[in-house]
């Protein structure tokens, strides 16, 4: 990941540490006041240090879609609001589209500079929701913020705007406790992502040179599905522990997965703030009405297709995105959503934890290999 080079982690760090002695003594100062409208100096700089196009492209996305929205909160009528909501949420996601199919069509010219964009595409659409549905101005400093607040600038957890507003305009204050909460959350982020998953790397490469059999296929399984936790929860201690500087809190993104007995379960507490968006969002969509099981099968498969195609444009991801769909709609058509721990046998609780997670940790293959690769460790899960 780019934001790991040495360079990019000093500058990062830097300015972090800058900005929140900047706000600690601004606030032993003059308590009313805040420094938050400044954070657009780090966003941006940071941008230009990285890359000046990409710095560029996200100053142009940013007053694009924000001039939607202030002809949103503008618009008289609701037909016209309604038309325009769809057309803004589809305008904010086109340059994502357009680079996805880039991708799969050589023809196509890769006119966009893009490093997290999906993160931001998706802060973009929350903005035409919140103006939308809260029916409330959102002022350009702070929008220009929000979209691009360098703690979860490339990846998650995903902000809304309505909870990055609530500390925007009090933040909280970077106390000897936070400092101290803070310096080991990164320390704990940065150990997952510089050391755990590259050991468990090395451990992946022997087990694919190894003849695929029903003990290395298991090992590979977990393996594949530790590789991918420590990946992103590692980003997320960072990004949490970096905002934490600034005075802003960002929502935890995994919550002791390995405890999760349905998938419904699974997906509050794996990426959290990515299945809670969409699910928010699709909710919101189908007007809050309470969904029989067909529907909700419906809904749960629609939101694993579009979270797995949301990484990438590809049979696998599709294939990926039809299998996790899949089980999940088939939970609700069973009504095995919930699992209280309190009311069934200890034994049969561990079984539906174990049997959720293995589900995901094949799941998991595929960000370490592809399809073939994938097919093949399953056939290996049925020889000894």
């Amino acid at each position: 990941m780019w934001y790991l080079q040495a360079d990019t982690l000093v500058w990062i760090l830097g300015s972090t540490l800058l900005y929140g002695l900047a706000a600690a003594i601004l606030h032993r100062v003059s308590p009313q006041r805040r420094l938050t409208p400044f954070l657009l100096l780090f966003d941006l700089g940071l941008l230009f240090f990285v890359s000046w196009q990409l710095a560029l492209f996200y100053v142009g996305y940013t007053l694009v879609t924000y001039a939607m929205l202030r002809i949103l909160k503008a618009a008289k009528g609701q037909g016209l609001r309604r038309i325009l909501f769809v057309l803004f949420c589809a305008l904010c996601a086109a340059p994502f589209f357009y680079a996805r199919f880039a991708l799969m069509l050589p023809f196509l010219p890769a006119i966009f500079t893009l490093v997290g964009f999906a993160y931001n595409m998706l802060k973009a659409i929350d903005g035409v929701f919140y103006v939308y549905y809260a029916d409330k101005d959102i002022p350009l400093i702070a929008y220009a913020n929000f979209l691009l607040f360098f703690p979860v600038l490339t990846s998650g957890p995903i902000l809304r705007y309505r909870d990055f507003e609530r500390d925007y305009l009090s933040p909280k204050p970077v106390t000897a406790q936070v400092t101290t909460d803070a310096v080991k959350r990164l320390i704990r982020g940065m150990f997952k992502k510089m050391v755990l998953v590259a050991l468990l790397g090395l451990v992946l490469d022997r087990l694919l040179a190894a003849r695929l059999c029903l003990p290395v296929s298991l090992a590979l399984i977990v393996v594949s599905y530790f590789t991918l936790y420590f990946d992103l929860s590692g980003y997320s201690d960072i990004a949490i522990a970096v905002a934490s500087f600034t005075g802003f809190s960002v929502a935890e993104n995994f919550k002791n997965p390995l405890t999760a007995a349905s998938f419904t379960q699974f997906w509050r507490k794996w990426h959290v703030t990515l299945s809670d968006w969409i699910r928010e969002h699709i909710f919101v969509v189908v007007n809050g009405k309470r969904l029989g099981r067909p529907a909700s099968a419906a809904i749960g498969m629609c939101t694993m297709l579009v979270m797995s195609m949301w990484h990438g444009f590809s049979v696998k991801n599709l294939v990926c995105g039809a299998f996790m769909g899949g089980l999940l709609a088939l939970e609700n058509l069973l009504n095995l959503t919930t699992a209280d721990r309190r009311r069934m046998p200890e034994g049969i609780f561990r079984l539906r934890c174990l049997a959720v997670n293995f589900a995901f940790g094949i799941n998991a293959l595929s960000f370490s290999m592809d399809l073939g690769q994938m097919a093949d460790v399953v056939k290996g899960l049925f020889r000894l």
